[in-house]
């Protein structure tokens, strides 16, 4: 890779017109680049991140049939970003995540990855991680659903 193909990924960055100021805890260790995508893709603003957490935590309460065990920043920051900070989005998400959950106790009640239900579940259907990341940088993961055995 030469100093050509370089020039792009800086020029973003010198172009970059976020305020490292304003980044939250929650934005730490994240690039430049990774909080620039953030603002344009998924619509982050860290101006008003704090905001949208707490609105996406004001609506629990209209679903007091669920259980709610995460409420943190970082928990709900998660459904933020997968929804691209639509808030009620957001939290359509988070509440369906915590009902299935909540309806499916058996299956989260000892759910840990040394099981050895899950390991075999994961060995059925996972036969392994690419040796090449993709072009952002992420590990590829392999996955056979096919051989999946669903009763195990």
């Amino acid at each position: 890779m030469g100093p050509a193909s370089l020039l792009p990924k800086y020029q973003k960055l010198s172009n970059w017109k976020g305020n490292l100021a304003n980044m939250t805890h929650l934005q730490a260790g994240l690039s430049p680049e990774t909080i620039e995508k953030a603002r344009l893709e998924l619509n982050e603003n860290p101006d008003v991140l704090h905001q949208d957490i707490q609105q996406v935590r004001d609506m629990i309460i209209t679903r007091p049939d669920i259980g709610f065990l995460r409420t943190d920043d970082a928990f709900i920051l998660r459904f933020l970003r997968a929804r691209k900070f639509h808030q009620a989005d957001a939290f359509r998400l988070l509440a369906q995540y915590f009902q299935y959950r909540q309806l499916n106790l058996d299956m989260f009640k000892n759910f840990k990855a040394d099981d050895p239900g899950i390991k075999r579940a994961l060995i059925d259907g996972f036969p392994g991680v690419l040796e090449n990341r993709d072009h952002y940088g992420r590990k590829i993961l392999l996955l056979f659903a096919a051989n999946w055995d669903q009763s195990r």
